[in-house]
């Protein structure tokens, strides 16, 4: 059996002392403990130290039209809440990079402890990115192989075109967790961007959402043409009726395993 640097205890102790304000320490507590005790259960059951890993971890959040319903009832921010324990274990900054998508993406403020507790109407609600289709291609692009955007200009004049950096690279690996309700309609191009990560320093975890079959996902583990998998899916139809426990489970378990078979 694996010997973990840190328990339960030393690693709800270690996250912890990284929250300094009352409310938030009582807001957190719970996800924190919860969230320790999944990562010393999966790091004894997939033979990695998951709890001594870091790893720059990155949010990307369906912004399509169907999930309306679950950004307007809260769910979405419930969810969140749920997952600002992970930068503070994984991350060694304490952030959390978090993209939205629909038919394109757009980057927006990193969540972290000073923005949490109001992250979707404060963050996500001032983005100026309009909610539309589902294509999982555009963003995942940008954050394993960089891109561009166009800021100012009016009428078409003055525009300028920046690139942006990816954030994958040879360093920590970089945990993708992808929450989305529906299918994409751009598998063609889905699948070369995940067959080009799967020779990088990347994880992706798909999380489906809602009553959707997830045909594409379902299919990832059988993409032929990449030099090992590096995806993940795990359905759960409702993120608020999930405990912390199956939603911690469902979004390490395979993340762990990955990380098993590089090191």
């Amino acid at each position: 059996m694996i010997e973990l640097k840190k328990n339960e205890e030393e690693l709800t102790k270690e996250v912890m002392d990284k929250i300094n304000l009352s409310k938030d320490k009582v807001n957190l507590e719970k996800h924190v403990v919860s969230l320790s005790k999944t990562v010393v259960d999966l790091s004894k059951r997939n033979g990695v130290d998951l709890g001594s890993t870091s790893a720059k971890v990155v949010v990307v959040l369906d912004y399509s039209g169907s999930m309306s319903n679950l950004y307007g009832n809260g769910t979405v921010q419930r969810t969140i809440n749920r997952l600002v324990p992970l930068g503070l274990t994984f991350d060694d900054n304490g952030t959390i990079d978090v993209y939205l998508f629909s038919n394109g993406y757009k980057k927006i403020d990193d969540l972290n402890l000073s923005n949490y507790e109001s992250y979707v109407n404060n963050v996500v609600r001032q983005s100026g990115f309009s909610m539309g289709g589902t294509s999982y291609a555009p963003v995942l692009k940008s954050i394993i192989e960089g891109g561009t955007r166009t800021v100012g200009g009016f009428f078409g004049f003055g525009r300028k075109t920046i690139a942006e950096e990816p954030i994958v690279d040879n360093g920590d690996p970089t945990f993708i967790l992808f929450i989305t309700d529906g299918e994409n309609s751009d598998k063609a191009e889905a699948d070369k961007i995940i067959r080009r990560s799967s020779e990088m320093n990347v994880f992706i975890q798909f999380i489906g959402i809602g009553n959707e079959q997830f045909k594409y996902l379902m299919a990832l583990d059988d993409m032929p043409g990449r030099k090992r998998d590096n995806t993940g899916f795990s359905k759960m139809r409702d993120l608020d009726k999930a405990d912390d426990n199956e939603l911690y489970t469902n979004v390490l378990e395979q993340f762990s395993g990955w990380l098993n078979g590089i090191q």
